[in-house]
């Protein structure tokens, strides 16, 4: 059973068992509200967890090239890592509006315009405006993809001060979620940790320049 046949991508999984894969928050505004049970995930650090699977899962489904390079500093003797990404193949046919996607096609509107892409301006364009929680944008892609295709329900007008999310986790979608097995975005990540540490170190240090160079 390949990515595809799963109800929900890596991101959309990750997003809806936060607490298994992100940390409690350093600091109070960043908590992120889990979606399908009590307690508070560190929200930049989830944002990074989310960027990184869509990225990984879209290379395992040959729909795109990743490749680490270094370029020396100015002034300096030392050097600094860039994740480079390039489009390539079919993307995969995951159901809705996925971060998966959407990096996808961010990263294909970018290589039209200049020669290579980083993850650092993969993950700015994402973005797309200053912010003061831009790590937040991300988790709101995921959220409002799973809201489109009806896993979520948005809280809105009165209903929202009952509510310590901006969505509703239905029980039947959270069964579902606890239902799907674990282990293929585990071993998704654990690979890349052990067998790539230099790019998965890289992965996260370019996701945080962007949300520095989005930070107001």
């Amino acid at each position: 059973m390949g990515f595809v046949d799963l109800p929900f991508t890596p991101s959309e999984y990750i997003l809806l068992n936060a607490d298994k894969y992100a940390p409690e928050p350093r600091e109070p505004q960043q908590e992120h509200n889990l979606l399908c049970s009590d307690g508070t995930v560190d929200a930049r650090y989830l944002a990074s967890m989310l960027i990184v699977s869509a990225i990984l899962v879209n290379e395992a489904e040959h729909a795109l090239e990743i490749e680490l390079g270094q370029s020396k500093r100015l002034f300096r003797s030392d050097t600094v890592s860039h994740v480079y990404i390039r489009p390539g193949g079919q993307p995969p046919n995951f159901n809705g509006y996925t971060l998966e996607i959407t990096l996808l096609f961010i990263a294909g509107q970018l290589l039209s315009m200049q020669d290579v892409n980083t993850v650092r301006n993969i993950t700015y364009e994402l973005i797309r405006e200053d912010r003061k929680d831009p790590w937040q944008k991300v988790i709101e892609v995921v959220e409002w993809g799973l809201a489109s295709s009806n896993w979520l329900i948005p809280v809105e007008g009165e209903a929202a001060a009952a509510f310590s999310t901006p969505f509703i986790c239905p029980a039947k979608v959270r069964d579902l979620v606890m239902s799907q097995p674990e282990e293929p975005v585990k071993t998704l990540l654990a690979d890349c940790k052990r067998d790539r540490p230099e790019l998965w170190k890289a992965l996260f240090t370019e996701i945080d320049l962007a949300f520095r160079d989005r930070r107001v």
